[in-house]
């Protein structure tokens, strides 16, 4: 199949607008709010599903011929209802009940929405993949696929993650940085958990994580996909930079004079929260993580987030954290960290996002938009 050149489609994406409503601003408010709300009786999960959905559609009906975007979950509805019922019944199975999440393609759910393997064609899955069933278990409502292939396909490898933006949460799956580095692009969260050498069982992928629009939500969501439905992210602390020694991995840096820039002035703000930052030369970053963590007495390394993980990363926990914007476009902290280390990771991510507060709401046409006219 033919990709369509990405310059027809702008003009398209310009013109989509989001819908208008009252709930919109909930939207973006973010996953305790809206639970707040829905305690408090004045917000259903059916009601919340639902604006989603039509945020959703208006953005992605204009230019579906070309760029399909999201497979929506003909039972999204239904199982928000399910949702409702329970929280009526004095049943809540943890923070994600009721929130809708998109997954990405590849991930497999036995209901009515393809899953994209290495076949040439989608399938039906007979039934939830881990990641899924997990969701499920947590309360979670899956509203919908995002099809990143077909964007990344186009020749615009980071306007994906725009997508993830049409939900409060998303769960994509690793595929040379493709957790966090369309993250960074957006202004989101996103945690790269640790990760196998292969896919598993049935075309599995390696590894499934989180994107969020905050460090907490993210890890609310990755205790859900771990099996801890209930947690509530308590462990977290905004001192959680003080004491800590961090590598620059400056082998990460240099592909963008003004992504750097950013990202020396986030290196301030570590100092400042109390880290010890420890200067790597370029050459000693592409190894063996784990052994120049030990070698250095590291409890992680930080950096630009990059859109082209080296393979020593790919096995790595990192979280990337909206750490600025340069040309309109959010640009991410990531923290990298030893094998099974993401709670470490995600205080510290935790402690510099409450330090810096980077994260804006985007518009979301517009930031479609100039993502398709990077180069």
């Amino acid at each position: 199949m033919t990709a369509v050149p990405a310059r027809a489609s702008r003009p398209v994406l310009a013109r989509a607008t989001a819908p208008a409503s009252p709930m919109a601003h909930l939207l973006d408010a973010g996953v305790l709010p809206q639970q707040q709300m829905m305690q408090a009786g004045k917000l259903s999960s059916h009601a919340l599903t639902s604006q989603y959905l039509a945020r959703i559609r208006s953005l992605c009906s204009i230019g579906a011929r070309a760029y399909p975007g999201i497979e929506i979950n003909p039972d999204a509805l239904k199982i928000a209802l399910e949702m409702d019922r329970e929280r009526q019944g004095h049943k809540v199975r943890g923070p994600l009940h009721g929130i809708p999440v998109v997954l990405r393609d590849n991930i497999a759910t036995g209901d009515r929405m393809t899953t994209r393997t290495q076949a040439p064609a989608a399938t039906h899955a007979r039934c939830d993949s881990f990641v899924a069933a997990r969701l499920r278990a947590a309360g979670a409502v899956i509203i919908g696929k995002s099809n990143l292939r077909q964007w990344a396909a186009v020749s615009v490898p980071h306007a994906s993650a725009s997508w993830a933006g049409l939900t409060i949460l998303a769960v994509d799956s690793e595929a040379d940085g493709s957790i966090v580095a369309p993250a960074s692009t957006c202004g989101l969260v996103a945690i790269q958990p640790t990760g196998r050498a292969a896919a598993g069982q049935a075309g599995e992928p390696a590894a499934a994580g989180p994107m969020a629009p905050s460090v907490r939500e993210a890890a609310w969501l990755l205790a859900a996909l771990c099996g801890d439905t209930a947690s509530n992210g308590a462990a977290l602390d905004v001192a959680g930079l003080h004491g800590r020694r961090i590598g620059v991995a400056r082998g990460l840096f240099g592909r963008c004079a003004a992504t750097d820039a950013v990202i020396e002035q986030a290196l301030q703000v570590l100092r400042g929260q109390g880290a010890e930052l420890v200067e790597l030369p370029p050459a000693s970053v592409p190894g063996a993580i784990e052994e120049l963590l030990r070698a250095q007495a590291l409890d992680a390394l930080v950096g630009p987030t990059c859109h082209a993980v080296p393979p020593a990363h790919a096995i790595q926990p990192q979280i990337t954290v909206p750490a600025g914007a340069v040309h309109g476009l959010p640009v991410g902290l990531s923290f990298i960290g030893a094998l099974h280390a993401e709670a470490q990771l995600i205080a510290m991510a935790y402690a510099y996002e409450q330090a810096t507060l980077h994260r804006r709401t985007p518009a979301l046409p517009s930031s479609i938009t100039l993502a398709l006219r990077l180069p």
